[in-house]
């Protein structure tokens, strides 16, 4: 059965292992080889540990039994978006668990927690180049809102989807 862990300082090496499978296989060919092939698991570790002092920031292990498949986490934006003080920072998914529902899943608890909190939007960024991500953000109701792509390093190529919890406020910021 897979379950939503929610993660602490003890599970950083999980995040950043788990991580480093993941960009082998979603950027393998989008970010330069050595981004992927020189992975330092302790930088990413003093990363997220900064980024989890945020109590803004939630980060969950994806689980499957005992074996790490994915992670997200969500919270205080890392980049700046028009008004928006709720972003889904990351969701990674292992290959073999892509397809089935999970990112749903996330997205439905993502709502869920912006209804209780009073959050009326939220938005997430994904690699211009990961066209998979694309079409699945897509599927759940993002909206692009921002393009910034053309860098010398495809991995800076960024979009911006927006969601919203209410169609009549997504025709307000039109």
């Amino acid at each position: 059965m897979i379950e939503f862990k929610k993660a602490g300082f003890h599970d950083l090496e999980t995040l950043a292992r788990t991580r480093q499978k993941v960009w082998d296989t979603t950027y393998r060919g989008i970010y330069p080889d050595h981004a992927i092939d020189d992975f330092d698991i302790g930088w990413h570790m003093a990363r997220d540990r900064r980024r989890m002092m945020d109590r803004n920031q939630e980060f969950y292990l994806v689980m499957d039994g005992e074996l790490c498949v994915g992670y997200f986490y969500y919270g205080t934006p890392h980049v700046p978006l028009k008004d928006h003080s709720f972003c889904l920072n990351a969701l990674y998914l292992l290959p073999e668990y892509r397809g089935r529902g999970l990112g749903s899943k996330v997205f439905a608890l993502l709502r869920r927690i912006c209804e209780e909190r009073g959050i009326p939007k939220f938005f997430n960024g994904c690699n211009t180049h990961n066209l998979p991500a694309q079409k699945f953000y897509y599927k759940m109701g993002g909206v692009v809102d921002v393009v910034n792509d053309g860098h010398q390093n495809p991995a800076e190529d960024q979009m911006y989807f927006e969601y919203y919890l209410r169609k009549e406020e997504a025709s307000h910021e039109e």
